[in-house]
């Protein structure tokens, strides 16, 4: 849409792309129009994420993360991306989910600022058709 930012911008903060505990091969199977293919990865540890500059110009313009880990899961990261800031688009992976409504409304009622959405990497998600 013309006039306004998205994650495909060329230019600026919106290529950078903060990853956190995925595989090179996890990040392979994202739909294609996910990432830019100029985009800027930047691997940070969980624990370390509040030491990352989350919010205004220099911030990254999509998180990628898996839906759950033995460390964090997608409604612990929402919560510290919106204690940051962060305003940007916040996707989470799964290899299969039945529903992700479920999640999408959990992660809403308690970050609404954050553009939330899940990526189910059997590929069932609307994402994978465009």
């Amino acid at each position: 849409m013309p006039g306004r930012p998205n994650d495909l911008e060329e230019n600026g903060p919106a290529k950078a792309v903060v990853v956190l505990a995925l595989s090179d091969e996890a990040l392979g199977a994202l739909p294609r129009h996910v990432l830019h293919p100029d985009a800027r990865i930047q691997r940070v540890p969980y624990h370390m994420l509040s030491e990352r500059r989350l919010s205004g110009p220099d911030a990254p313009g999509l998180v990628l993360s898996p839906l759950l880990t033995p460390e964090f899961d997608a409604l612990d990261l929402a919560r510290i991306l919106t204690q940051c800031g962060y305003r940007g688009r916040y996707l989470a992976l799964v290899d299969r989910l039945p529903s992700a409504n479920l999640i999408r409304r959990e992660v809403a009622a308690q970050s609404p600022t954050i553009n939330f959405d899940v990526i189910v990497l059997d590929g069932s998600t609307p994402l994978h058709s465009l």
